[in-house]
């Protein structure tokens, strides 16, 4: 590429009006906005676009605080922070202005899988290498340099082969098993991966019944409302998996509320996605028993991709993060090592 890596700091965050992902309203975004009222670029700068999902939830916040602290000026990066707002249409106007800026990277984490093909091809043309982090696209893979970011579909089954051997070493295993999942928001590709992992191993228990499998959309105040209408319709719950630590803190409030007991000592069994840092607290105390990892420290990975294209190097076309499944047996050990 056409810049060196050199000392320095800048980083510049911008964030630019707010639409619903369900609402009608047109965002438009202009160069000046985001360069932060016309900041000229240094060109002994790498220029990066990161645009997030939104801030729909503490994994998120972790997640936007790893590109900020990974691509500083100290390192050699213009950093240019783009928040989705849960709305892919904003995504696509903000990567359109961009390409239009010239930048020398875009990192996007996209919301949904679909509705990417046109603008990755624009970004091609203008020879803008494209990572995808976090979140896939049903684009060809040909259109876009590489994806980073966590196994769904293994995260997924890591979670039901816990619940296995745990419902075997309860003496339970021939028991029939009355399951509910919180699923995230829908066409997100950590949604399709898990929702596909989960439903793969489940279906091999053949005395395992999924009562309920509803959207809560990633965030804590829709997984309580969710929640509670499920408690509505059903008594007799085994065990609910929710897709993401946020979803479950909420359900769990729901829960409390109908003096439905859950977790170690309780009649629900709870299993949820993400092993944020209050979700060790949880492991801790019983209430939670089991959170599979989904790291969202992508941006070292993101950066070490970065620096083998500029060195002229071939990069892999998927590349995984390191993540582990924590329980509340060993919660206890890991949770002052953690970062986020």
């Amino acid at each position: 590429m056409k810049k060196k890596l050199i000392l320095g700091l800048l980083f510049i965050v911008i964030t630019a009006g707010c639409t619903q992902c369900s609402g009608t309203e047109e965002v438009t975004y202009e160069k000046k906005l985001a360069r932060s009222g016309g900041v000229s670029y240094d060109e002994k700068y790498i220029t990066i676009g990161f645009i997030q999902t939104g801030k729909e939830s503490d994994w998120r916040d972790a997640n936007t605080r790893d590109y900020q602290n990974t691509f500083t000026k100290e390192k050699g990066y213009n950093l240019i922070y783009i928040d989705g707002n849960s709305d892919a249409r904003r995504q696509v106007k903000a990567m359109h202005d961009l390409i239009s800026q010239g930048v020398d990277y875009i990192i996007l984490d996209p919301i949904v899988e679909d509705g990417w093909d046109d603008i990755l091809k624009l970004a091609q043309d203008s020879k803008i290498p494209v990572l995808l982090a976090d979140r896939g696209v049903s684009a060809d893979p040909s259109l876009y340099t590489c994806w980073i970011g966590s196994d769904f579909k293994t995260e997924g089954v890591n979670a039901v082969k816990w619940l296995a051997d745990y419902l075997e070493k309860q003496g339970r295993k021939s028991e029939d098993i009355n399951l509910v999942i919180l699923e995230g928001t829908k066409g997100a590709s950590a949604t399709i991966g898990r929702t596909e992992g989960l439903r793969k191993e489940i279906s091999r228990h053949k005395n395992w019944h999924i009562l309920a499998s509803e959207c809560g959309n990633f965030t804590q105040g829709e997984g309580k409302a969710v929640m509670e209408q499920i408690l509505e319709k059903h008594k007799d719950i085994d065990v609910l998996i929710s897709e993401n630590d946020n979803m479950m803190f909420g359900a769990m409030k729901a829960m409390t509320q109908k003096d439905v007991s859950y977790g170690v000592d309780g009649d629900v069994i709870t299993i949820s996605f993400d092993a944020l840092g209050e979700a060790f607290e949880r492991m801790m105390t019983g209430e939670l028993m089991v959170s599979v990892e989904c790291n969202p420290l992508i941006a070292g990975l993101c950066e070490k991709v970065i620096r083998q294209i500029e060195a002229g190097h071939e990069v892999a076309p998927v590349q995984y993060v390191q993540e582990s499944v924590f329980t509340y047996k060993n919660a206890g050990e890991y949770s002052k090592d953690r970062k986020y």
